[in-house]
């Protein structure tokens, strides 16, 4: 019985070792971006479709928390990468490109000439790309669902929040009442450590300033998304006049909530 349950966990990892491996793979060097391609993902925009080669697994978890993939994603990568731009027609000559120190933009006839797609559907984009050219070289193969509309993991929060939200509200509170203290019992352990650290050395207040600064004031809780002791809160509030949306990062730790981070949705 564990011989056979090893065996059948050994062809399942070949699987989806094989699964993976088929939607993107080859080597591209590029305007300094030199990788083996690890993963691939494709997803709408309003001109078309981005196909993004990697030289790395795409994060999709980090990319769900806005609920869609788009350029910011594929930019928060850090590595080598290169992304082909196709428009709706089907026409191509333009390629985005990182080498995670720098990058851009760049558009040739001969790129054109190195794309052959065998798909290309709403749902679905599949072709090669091979480029030989003013030192530029590629030779890559992707057969990909084009993505855009992500879901999260775990379940929906109440409209308020549940007691994620309770975190988020209590952290925000205490920012726009000016109440340092209110602040502390928000923040989490290594937090708060480094808030009293703060104290001590006298620059707390200056860093409390920041914070009010750069916090939005009138937040409220639009819901939301759970997952064991994580939880991924939305919400919206005013920001220099304006009404501006968010993620806020939650996590559970000994029974109680509290707010990580942000970022803007």
């Amino acid at each position: 019985m564990k011989k056979g349950y090893m065996l059948a966990a050994a062809v399942a990892s070949l699987l989806t070792a094989q699964t993976a491996w088929a939607a993107a793979k080859g080597t591209v060097a590029l305007k300094g971006a030199t990788f083996t391609v690890a993963d691939a993902v494709a997803y709408k925009t309003n001109d078309g479709v981005e196909v993004a080669l990697l030289p790395a697994p795409f994060d999709r978890k980090a990319a769900a928390k806005d609920l869609k993939i788009n350029d910011f994603d594929i930019m928060r990568i850090g590595k080598a990468h290169i992304t082909l731009r196709i428009d709706a027609d089907g026409s191509f000559s333009c390629i985005n490109y990182s080498t995670g120190a720098g990058g851009g933009s760049t558009c040739n006839s001969d790129y054109a000439k190195g794309l052959s797609l065998t798909a290309r559907t709403p749902q679905r984009v599949a072709g090669t790309f091979r480029l030989k050219a003013d030192g530029d070289s590629a030779d890559v193969t992707f057969d990909l669902p084009v993505e855009s509309d992500v879901p999260r993991p775990g379940v929906a929060l109440p409209a308020d929040g549940g007691e994620p939200g309770a975190a988020v509200i209590a952290h925000f509170t205490a920012i726009e009442k000016n109440d340092f203290k209110a602040l502390k019992a928000t923040a989490r352990p290594e937090q708060l450590a480094m808030i009293e650290a703060a104290e001590k050395s006298g620059e707390a207040k200056e860093m409390f300033k920041m914070m009010r600064e750069m916090s939005p004031r009138k937040v409220k809780v639009t819901g939301g998304t759970v997952d064991g002791d994580a939880a991924l809160v939305d919400f919206e509030g005013v920001e220099g006049g304006r009404t501006v949306k968010g993620i806020a990062e939650c996590v559970r730790i000994s029974g109680k909530w509290y707010m990580t981070g942000t970022s803007n949705r």
